[in-house]
């Protein structure tokens, strides 16, 4: 229970042990038929002369007899130097008072209001895709009736008219009077056997199943006969040398079909653009330009609105959070040897008939975990991703949309689940300070061109890493003490950060970046904030504590960083 709970507790269970006390002086006998005011006179604890009505009234704790919730709230609000504006009465008293002080009708009240705030920043992602060039299987060999390096086009694989659709959930993160910024989830824009009409797909590796792209047309795809037992065949190929241009990665559509709650069909469809996005942090960015289609404006109408962010550090377990997005996913579709263009067609209505912005509500189980998914862009690798643990029921949709509190306000991008029948509703969310800050490189550093890779910031890149402060306990005379440590400590110091003044087991408490100043509550702390670093040259001041001389001083250290200093987030 934190501080500000236990303070409030104990001052409701002084309340009832005065009443309790005085029911017991009033009432009740000890084990040996003696009052309390008996055996406190017995033993000396009070006057011989006080009279039982006196002692009676002395067990009320007058100090705290008048003291309402409202003094509670306003001596909260001078002890942390906050205005009502800051802290309301309501959101103090669900923040910080005890559940069932709250009615289940303001509760269901507050839900709903939170509820209905959601759904005006929360949209659907449905889109499609087909391919009329024909994909390529190759497996990458030398002929003898060549005299140099091939790729020989494996004629015994069927080439496939690749078409299907999908769909996920957004949050409208920014929006200015003509562009808006959708944040979802990279794994729900990327499309992995997907490229344009403009280039070969090529089957390039069958044991890893790697494709690329390659500009070239089928004049360039050559034949010979080579000798095999029991009999010679023709064997199609393509030269490497042909293959001029680097592989080209297009796993990305040029437009994506977005859809706000109440319009969630075909007719209003809104066109949004790919920004970027990370594969690393399953983020990515949307883009809706009101001018781009005439649908588009129904996003500017004003009753959508860019969601309401909260800063993830005040979020704490236990607290209710509501997930919208998009459960429905239709069952498989018939295909009745359509065309993949057809094909595509009738995916994608089956994917819009199923759209349905639902709410499903729960708590916050873990504000950090770290889970292993394997990776979009490598078969064979995984991504450690930091992630909060929900109890809110996510479906498949769900990815990509919103995770709310209470007061309506985001706080983290939906983007998986335990998919495990012996489990139910264990659900993962990017906590939004994560989520945000990469959006705001994407934004940044990717809207004039389309790209899917950004850059940002560690502490590795910066020569330091750090780790938890560790608690510790230790007799005072007889008595125990405890000593919970919260703090942040600098290890493995080396390089840039050494040299701009940080040391081993300094105490890191903020970073200022820019002209704002980030707390440091935990490890992980670390890395989020230095996402927000623009890429390029700028300025790191850490706050300091070090231990000097027998006692803790402050220190600040400054630290320059420069491009060499960023890494590429996949």
């Amino acid at each position: 229970m934190n501080s500000k709970k236990l303070n409030i507790f104990a001052f409701i269970m002084v309340f009832l042990m005065f009443g309790f006390s005085i029911f017991i002086g009033l009432s009740s006998r000890g084990k040996d038929g003696m009052s309390s005011y008996e055996l406190a006179k017995q033993n000396g604890l009070i006057s011989s002369s006080m009279t039982e009505l006196e002692y009676l009234e002395s067990l009320q704790g007058k100090n705290g007899s008048n003291v309402s919730i409202e003094d509670i709230y306003n001596e909260y609000l001078n002890a942390k130097n906050l205005s009502k504006e800051d802290l309301s009465y309501e959101q103090f008293i669900i923040s910080y008072f005890p559940d069932k002080l709250i009615s289940d009708g303001e509760r269901l009240e507050k839900q709903e209001y939170a509820t209905q705030t959601a759904l005006r920043s929360t949209v659907d992602i449905c889109y499609s895709y087909y391919m009329t060039t024909e994909t390529i299987y190759v497996t990458e060999n030398t002929l003898s009736a060549t005299d140099e390096e091939v790729y020989v086009i494996d004629s015994s694989k069927t080439n496939l008219a690749q078409a299907s659709a999908a769909a996920g959930s957004g949050v409208i993160y920014q929006m200015s009077d003509d562009t808006a910024y959708i944040i979802t989830n990279y794994h729900v824009l990327y499309i992995d056997d997907y490229s344009n009409d403009n280039n070969y797909r090529v089957y390039a590796n069958e044991t890893t199943g790697s494709f690329f792209t390659a500009n070239y047309d089928s004049s360039l795809v050559k034949t010979t006969t080579v000798s095999s037992f029991p009999s010679s065949k023709t064997a199609s190929y393509i030269r490497k040398s042909d293959l001029t241009n680097a592989p080209i990665e297009t796993h990305f559509l040029d437009t994506y079909g977005v859809y706000v709650y109440g319009f969630q069909s075909e007719q209003y469809e809104i066109s949004a653009t790919f920004v970027g996005g990370s594969a690393d942090n399953d983020i990515a960015v949307l883009k809706v330009e009101k001018n781009a289609n005439p649908n588009n404006a129904l996003l500017f109408s004003g009753y959508y609105k860019e969601a309401e962010l909260e800063d993830t550090s005040n979020l704490r377990e236990g607290q209710t959070v509501i997930a919208i997005g998009n459960p429905l996913l239709p069952n498989g579709i018939k295909n009745d040897n359509y065309t993949a263009q057809k094909y595509a067609e009738v995916a994608k209505q089956a994917y819009v008939d199923a759209l349905c912005l639902t709410a499903t509500s729960g708590d916050i189980s873990s504000l950090s975990e770290y889970c292993m998914f394997q990776s979009l862009l490598d078969s064979e690798g995984y991504t450690n991703m930091r992630l909060m643990r929900v109890s809110a029921a996510i479906n498949s949709g769900n990815s990509g949309g919103g995770l709310y509190n209470i007061d309506g306000k985001l706080v983290g991008i939906v983007n998986g689940k335990i998919a495990n029948e012996k489990y139910d509703n264990v659900g993962y969310v990017i906590p939004l300070n994560v989520a945000t800050r990469i959006a705001d490189q994407i934004i940044n550093q990717c809207d004039r061109s389309i790209q899917t890779r950004i850059m940002a910031i560690n502490s590795e890149n910066l020569d330091f890493t750090t780790e938890n402060g560790k608690s510790n306990s230790y007799y005072d005379g007889d008595e125990l003490v405890f000593v919970l440590s919260h703090s942040v400590v600098a290890k493995n110091v080396t390089g840039l950060a050494s040299s701009s003044g940080l040391k081993n087991d300094d105490i890191i408490k903020s970073i200022k970046i820019g002209e704002k100043t980030y707390e440091v509550n935990n490890s992980y702390d670390i890395n989020d904030i230095l996402l927000s670093c623009s890429y390029g040259t700028g300025t790191i001041t850490f706050n300091l504590s070090r231990y000097v001389d027998g006692q803790f001083t402050d220190i600040v250290a400054t630290l320059n960083y420069n491009q060499t200093h960023f890494k590429q987030v996949i």
